[in-house]
């Protein structure tokens, strides 16, 4: 697949009269017109002999700096254009009145002469879309005047002004439109004088057939005549490519006759065929329209700005030292957070106003290096303390902090620093807190501006991946922000710096995409394109060559394998089935489109700021249907810094949003004393305030223990389930143990995590490679997880600078072999002298390319370990707060099935004894909203007499969780209960309608109080009985409210004597609603869940949870960490469905569905074939309560079960197993004795004894039985066992109608240290029913009921209490 590479000097190898260039030619920018790949492109231009070459993408200079950059490698004169867009003469580009057609304007080309030319090329471009857009990005002949100077102008194919007149005069022959065309170019040549030409096509019939007008009109008026191909792709062969890339772009399928096609002419043709076609055809005219294109080339220098610093130049005010705060001050208390605040706070950064001179600029620079030395400075004692010159580390970080601020005075990067902790500090000022993440987070500067909270002394980050001394791109800090303040933020430094912009995208088509889009191109079925594209593997930016040499079966498919096509065609009609000739054009076009842009879009936190005009610098960009103020630059971010543009990322993160949330929360409901007994401290204890988290140790065990648990529900960057698998294996006990599984939890690391893990506990030794190699893996117990690792051994080993070494692991991970490849020599001699033999360092070397492939960022992996220990801390000692604020944030940014299950993880939060870790309560209690006590968001409320500490109180709904309850209502319903004089409380259903509707008419409507009622928020006035009785009362509370409001604005409340007082009812009475009969259970669950979206005061399935626990394998939650084919029995209640007919097969015209099933812990997706559905398709009416029984499916993206079985949730689900009771010791308390014999008075008291000689038959006689096999203390589990069961052998159970029903009853005995199985007699096997499991539950506890076994389900291993089980079977109530 890949093209000839010739070497620069054969660029140039052809003589003059033979050469030739394309000054119109469109590349992969001129989004999904335009196929020419500018890697490929620039490479086939150097292989046919030309010696420039020119990009004219449609109507933008998107890709001119790449074109440019390729050009300039491979010794090719870039010639820089654009295709414009220009509106009809006397209708300027503002015009965007529907004309019927041709909106768009006639095509012009553009070519940069010289510089001048390239700076209004940049405004051009910019206008077009900022001012001009209108179906394309157009300019008119007014801004063409204005800007046309240094361009060159060529008019004259179809689609121009100038052609599509000849166009006209050609098909009617009237001379009015050949005056237009005369017109036109002369006003072209008197715009662009001297830089004008009329342009000659050669391909089809209409514009072959105006050549000769074209040819008449520039000997007319005496001007050059230029030819040109048009090129939108690269070869002859790529047209179909080319037409497949064109119908994606349209939408059509390739087999539409009536569809736009593309000439297959339109290739990039060899000097040799141009010259060719147009002297043969044309003759000396074509000749010098050839020679024309040579010195059109010869006259184009245009050398971009590329590295010039073009970052906002700024001036910063330093104060004098005696008017800057001291840290010692006391009015600060010892408090160094505050004193830094206060310091920072004198300090103002400005930009120039207008074109600093090079004194105010040197001025300026010195200014810059001063002010941050002073900030760092000051920042070093906040971060070490006024004593921190006694450490052993003293000495390093001085030395470390000292070396980047020379490297960043010596850089003139001080004031981009600066910049950055501007508008950070404006921003935590005003209580919008912000982060450094990736390379950012290592440096020194950066720490002690507060910038990021790692030290990079500690944590082994290095400075390099920021910048060096010897890297020319400018760098970049990334900064996440309050997902709140983020635009306050942007609007700050909008209006302080006066220009930014937000940063375009280019979406590549990558391996799968091709394959999906090409297939529908080609008419290729939905399911025969999805089966294809998945067997790309899922590695990072496989291509599909390299998937093709890794997946045989996708190999297979290609090669036209039966075997291959088989198993993609398996089970699909013949219509949906692919040829293998169909196969392989699939294939090889998507290789052929794979890779190239496909699509605009904006970064999500990207922006540059300048102090000049942008389009002076950048050319702009706007999205259709965005804000006027949305600006976005034509170049992607790598192409801004390497222009010399200051480049940063606002990233708003909802994580922080989340803590400061919480911040606010423990600071309002806990006050001073209860925050620091929450962590266990007292006020003035000389540490940082227990809310100060940039000044955390990061060393907590009792916030490791989390971890250590897996409770990360909340926790940022750890929640996944697989996520917890992994910390609960690992068990880490210092944040290096987070950075790292931060790192390893990606594909390919992830087979590291076993080693890690038993290495960290001592169950496999740490390798031993060589004393630096050991030095620098050390922290990792011998895995190489990060990238600084890769670049300190190669630095270390292999004598390579850390810039070199930068260098080469981001080629390592862009697959970039060649230069490679030229470092391996280097590492392979340097490593030799440190002691290793050739074929050591050679093999060191390739372990290198394997970890570095997959490597990760260090600094960012650590400064999301910090973020993560942030939450992990205020999860750990103020539950309640922390997951107030995280379900405020996840039920506004997710639908309700996702945030939904959050609430279960809630339940299960440890509320501990910061001293003892002693748990002093479990599960946040999440109650439902409530007019009296709620927040617009989720709140914590503590009851009257509950002390205000960390481990009291419970979360309250938010009345923004409600259905149709607008802010105004909100505001109103709190503004009115939170009065100056303290909480007035609504009393009943009249006073809240009366007080909250006297803050305006509209501001509550009938509706808004109904859906109140319904989801329980006005219980606590009158009772969840009486709901059905407060709707019923509605429109009488309404009118009374509303008189009351009219007399309180007309004044008659006074005028006879106040207001009216009214007799408070009962709690929960019903004093003055209406009578009505009371909503059932489910009737009052229904309305909750209609109106919030899901249960809240319980659950449809809370009635049947003693019987679900002995079914159910699983949960909804489940599912998605299932494994593919797991069987599954689950209960839920029926949350939708989607009724399907098959369309082909067997069962073509047969219903199956789509299924939703939701319980406590979220929702999954089911399907139901057709079979399936026949059965089992009447039990699925929406919230119905049912067991639901089949295999869980991950093979169609998201996670689903393939339904077997639908039984209701009051039947047996599963073909009889065993009933397992558990009699387990430690959870008994001694009582497990006394448990069983009332288990077998039980049993036995449902069974019918029958009389017979010998044998004892009475109930007494089984339970004494049954006991004596209780473990006694002494006695060993097989003597417990050998007991079991004696005595009971004449007992038959009672006939029941359902024999399906009875079940054998398995005894699990459980000592402290020991376990043993006890079968009981077939004679004591059960008739399964409710009452049964409600009763052995009450008598042996929760989850310790289940059944084992079972046809539905997969087989238990008859092992599983060989060891001392962890916990009980099937959960708990």
């Amino acid at each position: 697949m890949g093209e000839a590479k010739p070497t620069a000097g054969e660029a140039a190898a052809l003589p003059r009269e033979k050469q030739f260039v394309h000054l119109h030619l469109h590349t992969e920018y001129s989004l999904l017109d335009g196929g020419n790949r500018v890697d490929r492109l620039v490479a086939r231009v150097a292989e046919l002999g030309m010696n420039a070459v020119a990009v004219t993408d449609h109507g933008n200079i998107f890709g001119a700096v790449a074109v440019y950059q390729a050009c300039k490698d491979k010794g090719i004169k870039p010639i820089l254009g654009c295709e414009a867009y220009v509106t009809p003469p006397g209708k300027p580009r503002t015009d965007r009145t529907y004309s019927g057609g041709g909106e768009g304007g006639y095509h012009l080309v553009l070519l940069c002469e010289n510089n001048e030319g390239w700076q209004n090329l940049l405004v051009l471009a910019s206008e077009a879309y900022l001012t001009g857009f209108y179906y394309k990005p157009r300019v008119d002949r007014e801004l063409l005047a204005r800007h046309g100077a240094g361009l060159i102008a060529i008019n004259g194919h179809l689609g121009s002004e100038i052609g599509e007149h000849l166009l006209d005069f050609e098909r009617t022959g009237d001379d009015k439109f050949w005056k237009l065309a005369r017109e036109s170019a002369e006003w072209h040549a008197s715009n662009f004088p001297g830089r004008f030409y009329i342009e000659l096509q050669h391909h089809i019939r209409e514009q072959n057939s105006i050549n000769k007008h074209l040819i008449r009109l520039a000997g007319e008026m005496k001007l050059p005549l230029v030819c040109d191909n048009d090129s939108h792709f690269l070869r002859r062969e790529d047209h179909d490519a080319h037409d497949t890339l064109v119908c994606i772009s349209t939408g059509k399928s390739k087999f539409d006759d009536a569809r736009m096609k593309y000439p297959v002419e339109l290739y990039v043709k060899s000097p040799q065929e141009m010259r060719e076609l147009f002297e043969e055809t044309y003759g000396d005219v074509g000749r010098a329209a050839c020679d024309n294109t040579v010195a059109i080339a010869e006259r184009c220098n245009v050398e971009l700005p590329m590295g010039r610093n073009n970052a906002p130049m700024v001036r910063i005010s330093i104060p004098a030292k005696k008017a800057l705060p001291r840290h010692d001050d006391a009015k600060f208390g010892g408090d160094l957070t505050a004193w830094y605040k206060a310091y920072c706070a004198a300090f103002n950064v400005e930009p120039f106003p207008t074109t600093p001179t090079p004194e105010q600029l040197a001025d300026s620079k010195a200014q810059c290096d001063t002010a941050l030395r002073m900030l760092a400075e000051a920042g070093y004692v906040w971060r070490y303390g006024p004593g921190g010159e006694g450490s052993p580390e003293h000495g390093e970080r001085r030395a470390r902090l000292e070396r980047e601020l020379k490297i960043l005075a010596d850089k003139n990067i001080s004031a981009y620093f600066l910049i950055v902790w501007d508008f950070v500090n404006w921003g935590r000022q005003r209580g919008i807190p912000a982060n450094a993440r990736g390379s950012g987070v290592g440096t020194m500067v950066g720490y002690v501006l507060g910038l990021s909270n790692a030290c990079p002394v500690k944590y082994g980050l290095l400075f390099e991946r920021f910048t060096d001394p010897d890297r020319s791109e400018y760098p970049d800090i990334d900064i996440d922000l309050c997902q709140d303040g983020r635009g306050e933020v942007i609007n700050h430094v909008r209006s302080k710096y006066g220009h930014v912009a937000q940063i375009i995208t280019f979406g590549t088509m990558k391996a799968r995409a091709a394959i999906r889009d090409v297939a529908r191109v080609l008419e290729v079925s939905l399911p025969v394109a999805d089966r294809i594209a998945k067997l790309i593997p899922e590695t990072l930016n496989i291509t599909l060559e390299e998937a093709i040499e890794q997946e045989p079966e996708l190999k297979g498919v290609l090669e036209g394998s039966r075997a291959s096509l088989d198993r993609v065609n398996q089970g699909l009609s013949p219509e949906q089935q692919i040829s293998p000739e169909r196969a392989r054009e699939l294939i090889d076009q998507a290789m052929t489109l794979e890779g190239q842009v496909r699509h605009a879009g904006v970064h999500a936190a990207g922006v540059i700021v300048a102090t000049r005009p942008l389009s002076e610098i950048v050319p702009l960009y706007r999205q259709t249907g965005s804000d006027e103020n949305e600006i976005v630059t034509q170049w992607d971010g790598p192409t801004c810094e390497k222009m010399g543009l200051l480049k940063m990322d606002f990233l708003g993160l909802r994580t922080l949003s989340i803590i400061e949330r919480a911040k606010r929360l423990i600071v309002e409901g806990l006050g001073e004393k209860g925050m620091y007994a929450a962590v266990g401290r007292t006020p003035g204890d000389g540490g940082p305030h227990p809310l100060d988290l940039d000044r955390l140790a990061y060393d907590d065990q009792n916030v490791f223990e989390l971890f250590r648990r897996g409770d990360t529900t909340g926790v940022f960057q750890f929640e996944s389930d697989g996520m917890r698998r992994l910390l609960r294996e690992m068990k880490p006990d210092r944040l290096e143990d987070l950075i790292a599984a931060n790192a390893l939890f990606r594909p390919g690391p992830m087979d590291l995590i076993p080693d890690y893990n038993a290495r960290k506990h001592g169950r496999q030794d740490v390798p031993r490679v060589h004393e630096i190699v050991d030095r620098f893996t050390a922290e990792t117990y011998g895995v190489m997880v990060y990238q600084e690792q890769v670049m300190q051994i190669v630095h270390g080993l292999g004598g390579i600078k850390l810039r070199d070494a930068y260098t080469l692991i981001k080629n390592i991970s862009k697959k970039k072999h060649d230069k490679i490849e030229k470092e391996r020599p280097k590492f392979v001699d340097g490593s030799q002298k440190q002691g290793l033999s050739k074929q050591q360092a050679e093999d060191l070397f390739e372990l290198i390319l394997k970890f570095a492939g997959y490597g990760f960022n260090k600094s960012h992996s650590t400064g999301y370990a910090i973020v993560a220990y942030q939450t992990a801390y205020l999860k750990t000692y103020f539950p309640n707060q922390y997951m107030s604020a995280f379900l405020t944030y996840e039920s506004q940014a997710n639908k309700v099935s996702e945030w939904i299950p959050y609430l279960e993880d809630a339940r299960k939060c440890l509320f501990i004894d910061p001293a003892t870790r002693k748990v002093l309560r479990t599960g946040v209690e999440v109650r439902a909203p409530d007019v009296n006590l709620s927040d617009a968001e989720f709140s914590v409320v503590f009851e009257a007499d509950e002390p205000r500490l960390a481990h009291h109180g419970h979360v309250r709904f938010g009345l923004r969780a409600i259905k149709g309850a607008g802010d105004k209502a909100i505001e109103a319903i709190i503004r009115d209960r939170e009065q100056p004089l303290g909480r007035k409380p609504y009393v009943s259903l009249f006073d809240f309608c009366e007080r909250v509707m006297a803050h305006g008419q509209g501001v509550i409507n009938k509706a808004t109080i109904e859906a109140l009622i319904k989801c329980g928020a006005i219980d606590s006035l009158h009772g969840k009985l009486n709901r059905a009785a407060m709707i019923a009362s509605i429109d009488q509370a309404v009118s009374a409210g509303q008189k009351a409001a009219a007399d309180k604005a007309s004044g008659q409340g006074a005028l006879f004597g106040g207001a009216v007082v009214e007799v408070k009812p009962a709690a929960g009475g019903a004093t003055g609603l209406a009578k009505t009969i009371p909503w059932t259970e489910g009737e009052a669950l229904k309305f909750e869940k209609d109106v919030l979206g899901f249960y809240v005061s319980s659950h449809p399935l809370d009635q049947w949870k003693r019987w679900v626990q002995i079914f159910a394998t699983g949960t909804t939650a489940s599912v998605k960490a299932a494994a593919q084919d797991q069987r599954i029995v689950l209960a839920g209640a029926i949350n939708a469905v989607r009724v399907l007919v098959a369309k082909s097969g067997r069962s073509a015209g047969q219903k199956m569905a789509a299924v939703t099933i939701e319980d406590a812990s979220g929702v999954a997706e089911g399907f139901m074939f057709t079979d399936q559905f026949a059965k089992y398709g009447h039990l699925c009416e929406i919230d119905r309560a049912v067991f639901v029984l089949g295999r869980v499916d991950h093979k169609r993206g998201e996670p689903q079960i393939l339904i077997e079985k639908i039984t209701p949730v009051d039947c047996v689900p599963l073909l009889p197993g065993r009933l397992q009771v558990i009699i387990d010791e430690t959870k008994l308390n001694g009582s497990s004795e006394s448990a069983i014999g009332r288990l077998g008075e039980l049993l036995a008291s449902r069974l019918q004894p029958q009389a017979a000689p010998g044998k004892v038959n009475s109930p007494a006689a089984i339970a004494a039985a049954l006991a004596d096999s209780a473990p006694a203390s002494g006695r060993s589990n097989g003597s417990a066992a050998a007991r079991a069961g004696g005595g009971v052998a004449t007992l038959e159970p009672i006939e029941r109608a359902d024999p399906s029903t009875w079940f054998p009853i398995e005894l699990a005995i459980a000592t402290a240290h020991h376990v043993a199985l006890l079968a009981l007699p077939p004679a004591l096997r059960q008739p399964l029913d409710i009452p049964l499991i409600d009763q052995i539950t009450s008598l042996v506890g929760p989850g310790m009921v289940r059944v084992v076994g079972g046809v539905a389900v997969e087989k238990t291993a008859e092992n599983r209490w060989s060891g001392r089980r962890g916990g009980g079977g099937g959960g708990g109530d």
